[in-house]
């Protein structure tokens, strides 16, 4: 978001002169390349942008601040010590994470792009706003830009078509042996790809139609309707996660939603706080949004920021102290306070977008 760096900026400073604008754009020009190639780079200045370079897990000599301070510094001056210069380390962040999701070289958003949009809608959702009137509007923006690429791109992921098949039925035995084969070889793999594509599309409507109608929570082995709404949520966050094709439709969490309500009094699905929504939790559920080991674990341990309530998990599977044990080192890690009130199906759909973003990292390191 080069065009914004006037408007990012003044989260440092309000008045930024021309010269300082333009030397901060070329640093944050200069840091969209490496961004496009280092995920963990990327998820750092994501949750740097949201929760500040002061807070946890950054220190001087984190990769991130390292870096960032090198680039701004080969265009001009700034302080050394991230006390002083933290602010403007956030502004040149979100300036070339902006720019990442918003310039495509090829028209398509990369995974890099998509990575950060789903990571920006796992930390932002439930997150409290930000009392800072420039912040708050450069978050906005973000996450009003994250919402432009998942929609996009999970529209075209789904999107059918039969084009390579009907060029499949349009080869006939007139055209000699060796140049038959230079046309069917390749149209019959587009064909294979197609088909696969629209399998992937027809199983995601099937499983999900198929869960929303059992409403059977296959985490916990019983139906939603026997567990309470907090449960319920998470157990639907977590199963319709699994089933959906990355990245899901922006519609996907009404179903959450809806799962959670359905056939259920409103008296009970009153706002409830996470404090007291953990308490329905169970540790089969603990466990599966957060495991013990693995790159999951490994995700929830760098990034709590982006990842809250698997964050919180972990912890409530260490502390042995139940919902005390959250404390005042949630609010420090995540963001997140245990005291937050929110209806069932906002923590059911903060779970959700969690289990969305860590598939798409483990998913896409496997591939």
């Amino acid at each position: 978001m080069l065009n914004k760096t006037l408007e990012f900026l003044r989260i440092a400073d309000t008045q930024p002169s021309d010269e300082k604008v333009q030397k901060r754009a070329e640093s944050a020009q200069d840091l969209v390349a490496p961004l496009r190639g280092n995920r963990s780079l990327l998820l750092d200045f994501v949750q740097g942008i949201i929760a500040g370079f002061t807070s946890t897990p950054f220190t001087q000599e984190s990769q991130a601040v390292v870096i960032l301070i090198k680039t701004i510094k080969d265009h001009g001056t700034l302080p050394h010590d991230l006390k002083e210069n933290a602010v403007e380390l956030r502004a040149i962040a979100a300036i070339a994470v902006g720019e990442l999701l918003t310039r495509h070289p090829e028209g398509v958003p990369t995974d890099e792009a998509v990575l950060a949009a789903l990571a920006f809608t796992a930390a932002l959702s439930l997150r409290p706003a930000a009392a800072e009137k420039h912040i708050k509007w450069m978050l906005d923006t973000l996450l009003d830009a994250s919402d432009d690429i998942l929609q996009k791109v999970a529209q075209s992921r789904r999107k059918r078509g039969t084009s390579a098949l009907e060029q499949l039925a349009t080869i006939t035995e007139d055209t000699p042996s060796t140049d038959l084969w230079k046309v069917v070889v390749p149209t019959v793999n587009s064909a294979l790809r197609e088909a696969t594509a629209q399998a992937a599309i027809d199983r995601e409507e099937i499983e999900t139609l198929w869960w929303m109608f059992s409403a059977y929570s296959e985490v916990e082995r019983r139906l939603l309707a026997n567990l309470e709404p907090a449960a319920a949520a998470f157990c639907s966050g977590i199963e319709l996660a699994q089933r959906a094709l990355l990245p899901p439709s922006l519609s996907a969490v009404a179903m959450v939603k809806r799962a959670v309500e359905s056939g259920r009094d409103a008296a009970t699905l009153v706002p409830i706080s996470l404090q007291e929504a953990v308490r329905h939790w169970s540790d089969t559920m603990l466990n599966t949004l957060s495991p013990v080991t693995g790159s999951v674990a490994d995700a929830v341990s760098s990034y709590p920021g982006l990842l809250p309530i698997s964050w919180a998990c972990r912890r409530l599977r260490e502390c042995k102290t139940g919902a005390q044990g959250l404390g005042k080192e949630l609010k420090a890690a995540t963001g997140i306070a245990s005291s937050l009130s929110c209806p069932s199906a906002d923590w059911g759909t903060q779970v959700f977008r969690e289990r969305i973003l860590q598939r798409f990292l483990t998913e896409n390191e496997e591939n």
